[in-house]
């Protein structure tokens, strides 16, 4: 799993959108370098604001969170949000949203992931068909 340096998180704490879509660009273009090499940074911008949309309409928040669920969206799966288990916790309106993502971890299985990643489906990083590559 990712993880995210205290410093780095410190980088997100701005009102606007801009600087978050930065640092979390920065960071996956470190963390899955081989995956997303062939891709600009245009590109790879846009499919961070895709990550960063998708988190929030979840109910995140917190950019480390955000950030968090951008990362495993380019580890497992762009759309493992919509998935089993996974969904359940995502859109269960019982669980707070500042402990989403804690009980995302907690109430899912390997399974749950597992099925995640066989599911992999890029049309949600290229809604137009595009691979995005330069």
């Amino acid at each position: 799993m990712l993880v995210i340096k205290k410093d780095q998180i410190e980088h997100f704490i701005a009102e606007d959108n801009t600087r978050l879509i930065r640092v979390i660009t920065e960071i996956i273009r470190e963390a899955f370098f081989e995956s997303v090499e062939d891709y600009s940074d245009e590109t790879l911008e846009s499919m961070v604001k895709i990550g960063i949309n998708r988190a929030k309409s979840h109910g995140f928040e917190r950019a480390e969170h955000i950030a968090s669920f951008v990362a495993i969206m380019f580890e497992i799966s762009p759309n493992f949000d919509m998935i089993g288990s996974i969904q359940s916790v995502l859109t269960d309106k019982s669980i707070p949203d500042e402990g989403k993502f804690e009980q995302l971890l907690g109430l899912t299985t390997e399974e749950d992931w597992q099925e995640a990643e066989k599911s992999y489906d890029s049309t949600v990083w290229f809604p137009e068909n595009g691979d995005g590559k330069k």
